[in-house]
């Protein structure tokens, strides 16, 4: 059996179309068609790639005295060298982004509007009764509290995306 014929075999045995294989080893569909009819061969590292994913031997792909497929042995599984992709995690990690910048804007926003909000009604006051004069005082109110809270939610934000940026998941 020739090395085209043994591909589509396996091809058809594992399930998948000519497209499904061209897509899992970055490739044409054409291909893939022209390695099955014997118009091309793969290269080496394609033919490395077909023994894995169909869990044959490359002698049984190469040689054409071989018709009986030969399980691969164990060390010719590719090795996962990073984590696998986990939708879950990662929607979680977008959401800790997201929140994180919000909790920045927001804080960011409603500091300022305390500040401004605390200008408007120091500019109005007549007398005061603190050492940071009419500013002071307009602070010891709701304004410093918003303030306070402000911060807090902009330093809450930013604790967040820095642990983002330093994970290692």
């Amino acid at each position: 059996m020739k090395l085209g014929e043994k591909i589509a075999l396996c091809r058809k045995k594992a399930g998948l179309s000519q497209e499904e294989l061209a897509s899992r080893l970055e490739l044409s569909r054409q291909a893939v068609s022209r390695w099955e009819t014997g118009a091309a061969a793969p290269d080496i590292e394609k033919v490395v790639e077909l023994s894995r994913l169909f869990h044959v031997t490359t002698d049984y792909l190469l040689l054409e005295e071989k018709e009986e497929p030969e399980p691969a042995s164990p060390r010719a599984e590719p090795k996962q060298t990073g984590p696998a992709f986990d939708p879950v995690a990662e929607r979680r990690r977008k959401f800790r982004i997201a929140f994180g910048a919000a909790a920045v804007i927001l804080g960011l926003l409603t500091a300022v509007a305390a500040l401004a909000l605390t200008q408007l009604h120091a500019e109005s006051l007549t007398e005061w009764w603190t050492h940071l004069g009419r500013f002071g005082t307009a602070l010891q109110s709701w304004r410093g509290g918003l303030l306070a809270f402000g911060i807090l939610l902009f330093l809450t934000g930013g604790v967040v995306l820095v642990w983002e940026y330093v994970r290692k998941d």
